[in-house]
């Protein structure tokens, strides 16, 4: 068996090193690994492949692989892999790219570092150089209340909106060959910059959906979709009436709430004035690793747990917590189980966070 390749880089972004101390030890694993990319979809960079590992992906045809790219400016690179080797992994990448191996890139974008303008190099660069990307994703820095490098800022509102704009300036002009576009920009920057979503068709094969890009698009065409159903049946649900609660994060609440408008519209329009669900979302602010981290996946049970401290649960009859929190051993970021969790109050129900388990969920159908 293979042992894991490690990463050799020094990101100014890494998120490992702005965990908090004395987590499980597999939270600090750094791996930069071609065979994990292939099967999992993880991030690498291509900066420690040897000409070995080279001609075992051409030989074995092992794609399509997930590429974090950041910016092609080398100057630039430098500051962000903080790794002399920098430029090694896009050499890399123009090797396997001529060997017709198909990629996805990743941009963590940077404010006032790879964005702007150098966003647009980058992208124009990628797009005419590299003929086998299926797409480039563009996701914004994460930082935590542990964060050292003072490089690091969240976005403004400004900056995101001048973002979208750059993307969809770009993609108006590059295709793939079915027509769709190639860079898409994850969910963060739509909530922070108080813009809807892209259409769920935008979002194509939604090949970087374990990104956060088309998630939310994803979820909402799903609530759609069940909502047709849900209203031809709204005979079924006319005497559910127990009171629910959903848990979630922030960007992850303001997800459900677009949910909740599309289901008072469409439940609306079959019988006006027709209700079928008493349900709250209950937001999670995420304490345990603060700054600008607000998806739900990265929830700590201690925050959830406290959050629901703070009210009458009682009221309650159903208490809806996503399995996202948790890894495939069952466990949070902070190390709390499943058991854990459901011990906490009553009435809890772990779910999945798909569109049409929400849909059961507030119905009573999934209970």
């Amino acid at each position: 068996m293979k042992e894991t390749t490690c990463c050799k880089n020094k990101c100014i972004f890494c998120f490992i090193d702005q965990l908090p101390g004395n987590l499980r030890p597999s939270l600090y694993v750094k791996d930069d690994d071609y065979l994990l990319s292939y099967m999992y979809g993880n991030f690498i960079t291509l900066t420690n492949l040897s000409g070995k590992d080279i001609k075992k992906i051409i030989k074995y045809r092992l794609e399509p692989l997930y590429v974090s790219v950041h910016s092609l400016d080398p100057g630039l690179r430098s500051i962000i892999f903080g790794n002399k080797d920098h430029l090694r992994g896009l050499s890399n990448l123009k090797i396997l790219d001529d060997a017709n191996i198909k990629t996805n890139i990743q941009i963590v974008l940077v404010s006032g570092l790879n964005d702007g303008r150098n966003l647009v190099e980058t992208l124009n660069g990628l797009i005419s150089d590299y003929k086998n990307i299926i797409s480039i994703g563009i996701v914004p820095v994460g930082i935590t209340r542990y964060n050292k490098c003072q490089i690091l800022k969240p976005f403004s509102y400004e900056e995101t909106n001048y973002t979208i704009d750059i993307v969809d300036d770009f993609n108006r002009n590059y295709y793939n060959a079915r027509r769709q576009k190639k860079v898409f920009l994850s969910d963060e920057f739509y909530i922070m910059a108080e813009r809807d979503f892209p259409s769920y068709k935008s979002y194509g094969d939604l090949c970087q959906i374990e990104n956060g890009i088309g998630k939310s698009a994803d979820f909402l065409y799903r609530v759609r979709t069940s909502i047709k159903e849900l209203s031809r049946n709204l005979h079924l649900f006319s005497h559910y009436r127990q009171k629910s609660l959903i848990v979630s994060s922030e960007y992850g609440a303001a997800v459900l709430e677009k949910a909740f408008e599309d289901i008072a519209k469409g439940v609306c329009v079959h019988e006006p004035g027709k209700s079928i669900t008493a349900a709250r979302i209950l937001t999670v602010y995420n304490n345990f690793l603060g700054g600008n981290v607000k998806v739900t996946g990265l929830l700590s049970g201690t925050d959830i747990i406290c959050s629901l401290r703070k009210i009458d649960t009682s009221k309650y009859d159903n208490i809806f917590i996503p399995d996202s929190i948790f890894n495939s051993e069952g466990f949070t970021i902070d190390n709390l189980s499943r058991d854990n969790i459901m011990e906490s109050c009553n009435n809890i129900f772990l779910v999945d966070e798909g569109g049409e388990s929400f849909i059961r969920c507030i119905t009573g159908a999934g209970i």
